[in-house]
């Protein structure tokens, strides 16, 4: 592997001055009041938004010249991340400062003779559950849990049907656990990763910032690199997802929760039809628990393996488009602790679910999950032919600006195109300011659309969960919108009536409490927290198409 060595130019001293103002953070694995040198005109530096709210990102500036990397392949790569050769990767990365230069493509799935790992070889890893054969091994898989003969059972207490299990589901998991051991690498704290060229990509694979239960990663610089297809090849069924009954009707007709014939069943039920999806694993990147993130200037894709190569494979009622075979979860997902982060400048295309930012309806302070992290500044952004998610919030402080938004609403789709679902949506205790966005939407006409653009799925059960911890005040806990400078198919819209008319639609909606931008006393405020200037919609679609993504920006190596 090849090393470059550095010679730092002292231009500035980061001695962790605050800019935060009613923001929150917990304790993270290296303190941002560490004094550094750096240069100002360093790649690691630049950061705004929420991940500048404690003082500059900085990344790996400062390294030892010893930690200063050009990688060209994944042994390369863990080296750089890990500090060390043949790294055991369920051992800590390294927290020491480090520069990782990504030269051409690497590729997470690479084997020890340089070739792409399959899901055969895998499956190889697992000789106890008799299977060798990929294609043998699901053809069996999908007999087992067809659910025209896996749902002929009673309901479980949940009111659900039983998870799958067995032999099958059980070889199933440790094949995913031999792929996750391979392709998941984790990225500690102090870290740039930096795309030289036009080129750089990272693919087949996931780059993980923290892990749950264990101390917060911080610190890290993640730019100008082209992330595709972190494919699984090992997802599950699962029966329970977007299942539901009307418990009201029960008893009635051919309802009922308990598998009584055929014809008197939970699917006697009108309102179970749809239940059951395919999930997958693994993100792009998955901010886990992390802390002080700048994502920049990156592409995001399914790369060639797009959603409509993998279409549903049983019979009706099981066949809707959205029991596609999902083999992708979130692009750049941020979860479970994680908090002040901010993505700018970058290209989101060819995805379903794109930006999921919190993972759970239940807050837990003693793992810092809930009101005060998963506090999100994304601008400058550019969502092409995607489907939802743009982003998902959960108890979230998000600021949405200067994002431009390419989306198909028709019912008919060519080959490979998303079709959008809720775009920008509201869940439990998220507060969503956006601002001079900018959105494309193919439709089917007026009033086919609209009500897509931010989705409400804020419920008040789970915000009066929120309140019962007794870890958060009711203000915490609430729904927060506000909305300015936005512009839909060339014209002004005011996503505020939106948001209030989406609220409106049910009764165990949350209470949608409005942002003032004039009232200090607002909850939540961007401005409050730190400085930006916002940009003309006029230009906006524009400068980002020229200037977003991987390949605008010139890294240099020192």
């Amino acid at each position: 592997m090849k090393k470059t060595y550095l010679a730092v130019a002292v231009m500035a001293t980061l001695a962790g001055c605050s800019t935060s103002n009613n923001a929150t953070s917990s304790a993270a694995a290296t303190s941002p009041a560490e004094a550094i040198t750096y240069d100002a005109n360093s790649p690691s530096i630049g950061a705004t938004g929420w991940a500048s709210a404690d003082g500059p990102v900085t990344g790996g500036e400062g390294a030892k010249a010893e930690n200063i990397y050009v990688v060209e392949n994944r042994v390369q790569l863990v080296e750089a991340l890990f500090g060390k050769k043949d790294a055991n990767l369920k051992a800590e990365p390294s927290n020491e400062r480090k520069i990782i230069y990504v030269k051409g493509t690497i590729d997470l799935t690479e084997g020890a003779d340089g070739k792409s790992l399959t899901g055969a070889d895998f499956i190889a890893q697992c000789p106890d559950t008799g299977f060798t054969d990929y294609d043998a091994f699901y053809d069996a898989y999908r007999k087992a849990y067809d659910p025209a003969v896996w749902n002929k059972q009673d309901l479980a207490r949940n009111g659900r049907p039983p998870m799958v299990n067995g032999p099958l589901e059980d070889a199933r998991s440790c094949f995913q656990k031999a792929q996750e051991a391979h392709t998941v690498l984790r990225v500690g704290s102090n870290t740039s990763i930096l795309g030289l060229g036009t080129d750089a990509q990272i693919k087949f694979g996931t780059l993980r910032l923290g892990t749950a239960g264990r101390e917060a990663v911080t610190n890290i610089v993640i730019r100008n690199i082209e992330f595709s297809d972190a494919f699984d090849f090992f997802p599950q069924w699962s029966p329970t997802d977007s299942f539901s009954i009307d418990k009201k009707e029960l008893g009635q007709g051919n309802c009922s929760d308990k598998f009584v014939s055929d014809t008197v069943n939970p699917y006697g039920c009108a309102s179970a039809g749809g239940g059951g999806r395919w999930n997958s694993e693994y993100d792009l990147i998955a901010v886990d628990n992390a802390q002080r993130v700048w994502i920049d200037h990156n592409t995001f894709s399914d790369g060639e393996r797009t959603d409509d190569k993998f279409p549903p494979v049983w019979a009706a009622p099981y066949n809707i488009k959205e029991q596609k075979v999902q083999h992708h979860d979130g692009l750049v997902d941020i979860t479970n602790a994680a908090t002040k982060v901010t993505l700018s400048y970058n290209i989101f295309k060819d995805h379903d679910k794109t930006n999921l930012l919190g993972g759970s309806d239940s807050s837990n302070a003693k793992k810092g999950y809930g009101p005060g992290a998963i506090d999100v500044t994304f601008n400058h952004n550019i969502w092409d032919n995607t489907g939802q998610r743009m982003p998902r919030i959960r108890f979230g402080r998000v600021h949405s600006y200067n994002n431009y938004f390419n989306l198909n609403a028709t019912k008919d789709k060519e080959a490979g195109k998303y079709g959008m679902m809720d775009a920008l949506i509201l869940g439990t205790a998220s507060k969503l300011y956006a601002e001079n966005n900018v959105f494309d939407i193919k439709n089917d006409g007026e009033g086919t659309f609209e009500h897509k653009i931010v989705g409400y799925y804020s419920r008040t059960n789970n915000e009066q969960k929120c309140i019962k911890t007794g870890d958060f005040d009711e203000a915490s806990c609430g729904t927060y919108f506000y909305a300015a400078g936005n512009q839909v198919n060339g014209a002004a819209v005011d996503l505020n009536k939106t948001v209030e008319a989406n609220q409106a639609k049910s009764s165990s909606n949350a209470k949608l409490t409005m942002l003032n931008p004039n009232d200090e006393n607002s909850f939540w405020l961007p401005k409050k927290t730190y400085q930006y200037q916002v940009d003309s919609v006029e230009t906006l679609k524009d400068h980002l198409l020229n200037n977003a993504g991987s390949g605008k920006i010139e890294i240099i190596k020192k």
